[in-house]
């Protein structure tokens, strides 16, 4: 990245118009544009403009940092969700050794695995940058990434740091690419079943606060409810009560637990959590991968720990030994290993993500 602010903000700018069908011609300091008519009203410049980059311009088309027209087209940057395109390199990627590296991560009891072939191939990951907000008696903030694997679903989490030690190269130039409605739809349903997960870490600490201060204000209002009832019932001891005003004291006396479950309730209101999630950001990651074709043969009552939980069997497969078909993804990116799904056969990895390298010992799971 440069070091010179304004060669950032020149670069925003162009991208901005060029990716809404604006033509931009570059003079100097300053930036041509001929946008689309409705672009242009919106940002509330003319058709044909000449921006001046970094300053401000006698014209009142200046873009510099805290300008209106460039706070303007921040405004309209953010109406869509970004989609940024990566391709990944790599000068290595691993051929063989499969066999041993799957018996090390699995355990397979009364079963035979074996790799029957491999295969280069190109595979994507979509990482989605979400902007979280925790609301209770304060709120809480902030940003998490999700990403996954769009061909199999499985979860890649920690991916955006392995990204900053990987050769890569953004595609600029284009428009994102568009996704078909089956592959949003299982990208809608992968966000609404990790993201309660992921974000339960980011506000675990806030959540833990709240609760403290319901405990401390239930315990604080037991503690003067009893105090009231305790005084009130004292009170009726008292010489000279009429017998109608005891009785309406014992009444009220009566309706203490029902007023204390109310302001209870009060209280639980105040301090639960409602946690809204908005996308902000999205990225495609294009990296290539080796599919590995592996076999699983074993006997009818085989069960799989571990590493797989379920295998669907070919329906006309020997009863007395059954064996399975299928493959899995493994990516240099991090040697990540994603559970890929054949039309017929089914295998479930626990937790579905696993690492083939040493270095990748929190992606590991039992």
């Amino acid at each position: 990245m440069s070091s010179d602010p304004t060669l950032d903000l020149e670069t925003f700018v162009q991208q901005f118009f060029t990716s809404r069908g604006a033509d931009i011609d570059k003079k100097g300091g300053r930036l041509d544009v001929l946008a689309p008519r409705e672009l242009a009203r919106r940002i509330g410049i003319p058709d044909l403009c000449s921006l001046k980059i970094g300053s401000e311009d006698p014209d009142g088309y200046g873009v510099h940092y805290g300008s209106p027209l460039l706070e303007k087209i921040a405004e309209i940057a953010c109406d869509t969700v970004p989609l940024t395109i990566v391709r990944l390199a790599f000068h290595y990627i691993k051929s063989q050794g499969f066999d041993r590296l799957i018996q090390e991560l699995f355990t397979f009891r009364g079963a035979v695995v074996r790799v029957k072939n491999t295969a280069t191939v190109k595979t994507e990951y979509l990482l989605l940058t979400c902007r979280f907000l925790a609301q209770s008696d304060e709120q809480k903030e902030g940003l998490v990434p999700l990403a996954f694997n769009l061909e199999t679903g499985a979860p890649a989490g920690g991916i955006e740091a392995m990204l900053d030690t990987t050769e890569k190269k953004y595609e600029t130039g284009r428009l994102g690419a568009a996704f078909e409605e089956e592959k949003m739809r299982m990208i809608t349903q992968w966000v609404r079943r990790q993201a309660p997960k992921i974000l339960e870490a980011q506000i675990e600490s806030f959540r833990d606060s709240m609760n403290r201060r319901f405990r401390r204000d239930v315990a604080n209002l037991e503690e003067y409810y009893a105090e009231l009832k305790q005084e009130m019932t004292e009170n009726l001891m008292r010489s000279g009560l009429s017998e109608q005003l005891i009785q309406e004291r014992k009444e009220k006396i009566g309706l203490i637990p029902d007023e204390m479950a109310k302001k209870k309730d009060d209280l639980f209101k105040k301090y639960s959590i409602k946690v809204k999630l908005k996308l902000s950001g999205s990225m495609l990651i294009r990296t290539p991968a080796v599919k590995l074709f592996w076999k699983v043969a074993g006997t009818v009552h085989t069960r799989f720990v571990s590493a797989i939980s379920c295998i669907c069997c070919a329906p006309n497969a020997d009863r007395g030994a059954r064996s399975a078909h299928s493959s899995i993804i493994w990516s240099p990116l991090g040697s990540l290993l994603s559970k890929y799904r054949t039309p017929r056969h089914f295998f479930y990895l626990n937790r579905v993500l696993y690492k083939l390298s040493p270095s990748l010992n929190p992606f590991c799971r039992g």
